[in-house]
Parts: structure tokens; C-alpha cells; sequence
């Protein structure tokens, strides 16, 4: 079963099945999946320089704008939780999920951001890091790794009334992150692996071949990739060169892209 991922185009649309909505009534204890289920979701450009999870976006018509700075921001509601059934998984910034850490997902806050938990009907606390999107279920507020629920007392119980407040940010620096380009600008796409860490081991080696890589996460109809880019070229003719060289080497699968 696959998570949601909000890396899509701009403006493109998919149907994806979407534990984060299944989060529902009741929430999958680890090793027991909920049935699977098709959410549309569209995420819409944005400005230019914005990072595809701070673009708004909209799942299964009910739109949402995520927030660009969340000093002092406070929210009531209810908290859920995952665990097995994504663990090992992508989040929304090309983490790996791990459900004994720390981390949380929301609907709207800045990945990256520091988020204080209270248990209200314990009074116990956690300090969780926002890495992912959900839950888009009414009244949800957060969605904790299994790791958070436990400290917070509330496996067993699924679903809890909870305060949240945000103690902080820290800057996201994932494999997404890339750096802004003046102009026009070639690159070449030499693979799109399955497989994070290989995804990262080419990207070092073309960094090493070309001075500039990068890695591109994004949702498909086929799955999810990493979509591994190298070089920045001023023409296309100098990309088309570096393409054939690459060819030479073992990479007969590279293309041509450009972006602004």
C-alpha cells in the first residue's frame, strides 16, 4: 500500500491510494493495513522557487495552502498515528519514514518544523519533526510515527484529543532541495531508480562528472522514482555532447531535459 506523495507536477492530477485518508475511524495498529482506497490529488504550481510541498494543493476537491512560516503557531484537535504499514516508505520531503523516530505529518505546516504534542487526557508530552503531509481526515490535526504515539500513551487507543505548538523550524536540506538557476538552463536525466540510496550514490558520481546533480522524487502512474539529473549546460548542443559521453560510459538511457 502506498502513501501519498504531494512531489507531483505542477497542475497534473493522480489517483493514488492514500493511507493518510485511511487513517480513519479506526486507525491500523503496526501490521495490520487498512483496505485500499483512490484519492485524487492536484497540487498546483506555486510561485516560482517554491519547493513542490509548500505549493497548495488539493485532495479529493478540498484544497489546502501550506504555510511558508509558522512562528507561534497553535492548533486543538486530534492526534492519530502510523507505523508498519509505512514504514521504509518516502514522506513527503524523500525521507524514509521510520516509525521509531520522532516525526510527524500535517496538513500545512513547514516541513522541518518542530512540533511540542500534549496528550490532553494524560498531560504527556513528545517534541515530534514535521516530514510529511496528512492527515486529511476531518478534525485530524497531526498524524504521529508510531515511536511518538507510544511515548504519548496512545497506540492503543488509535485517536487522541491533543494541543500542538510549534517550538521551532529547522531548514529542510532533503534530496529534493535544488539549488535556483538563472535562465535557461540543460541538464541531463540520467536515470529514475526505485531505490533511494542508489538514487544518491549516482547523484555523488555524477556530481563528481559534472559538477551539478541533483535528485528529483516524483509520484507516477507506474510508481515512485528518483529522478537523477546531471550537469547544467548553457545550449542544448553542449548537453547533447555530454550525453553522448555519458553513453560511452555506461548511461545509454540519458536524455535532455531543460527547466527555468
Amino acid at each position: 500500500m502506498q502513501k501519498k506523495h504531494l512531489f507531483i507536477a505542477a497542475l497534473s492530477v493522480l489517483v493514488l491510494p492514500a493511507c493518510a485518508l485511511q487513517r480513519a475511524a479506526v486507525v491500523p495498529s503496526p501490521g495490520k493495513a487498512a483496505g485500499p482506497s483512490a484519492h485524487k490529488v492536484v497540487v498546483e504550481p506555486g510561485s516560482p522557487g517554491m519547493l513542490p510541498w509548500q505549493r497548495p494543493y488539493s485532495v479529493d476537491g478540498i484544497r489546502y495552502v501550506p504555510l511558508l512560516k509558522a512562528d507561534g503557531f497553535r492548533e486543538d484537535g486530534l492526534a492519530s498515528w502510523y507505523g508498519l504499514e509505512e514504514h521504509g516508505k518516502p514522506t513527503s520531503n524523500g525521507e524514509t519514514y521510520d516509525m521509531y523516530k520522532m516525526t510527524a505529518a500535517h496538513k500545512t505546516l513547514p516541513l522541518g518544523s518542530n512540533v511540542r504534542v500534549t496528550n490532553k487526557s494524560n498531560g504527556r508530552q513528545v517534541t515530534v519533526r514535521v516530514n510529511d503531509r496528512g492527515p486529511f481526515v476531518a478534525e485530524r490535526v497531526i498524524d504521529l510515527s508510531y515511536q511518538a504515539a507510544k511515548e504519548l500513551d496512545m497506540v492503543d487507543h488509535g485517536v487522541i484529543p491533543v494541543a500542538i505548538e510549534v517550538v521551532s523550524v529547522t531548514p529542510v536540506s532533503p534530496v529534493t532541495d535544488i539549488a535556483p538557476i538563472a535562465g535557461q538552463i540543460y541538464t541531463l536525466q540520467v536515470a529514475a531508480l526505485t531505490d533511494r540510496d542508489a538514487a544518491r550514490s549516482l547523484s555523488e558520481r555524477m556530481q563528481k562528472e559534472f559538477d551539478f546533480s541533483f535528485i528529483q522524487p516524483v509520484q507516477t502512474e507506474k510508481g515512485f522514482f528518483y529522478r537523477v539529473h546531471a550537469g547544467k549546460f548553457k545550449s542544448k548542443a553542449d548537453a547533447e555532447a555530454a550525453k553522448a559521453s555519458l553513453a560511452a560510459k555506461g548511461f545509454p538511457d540519458a536524455f535532455v531535459t531543460s527547466r527555468q
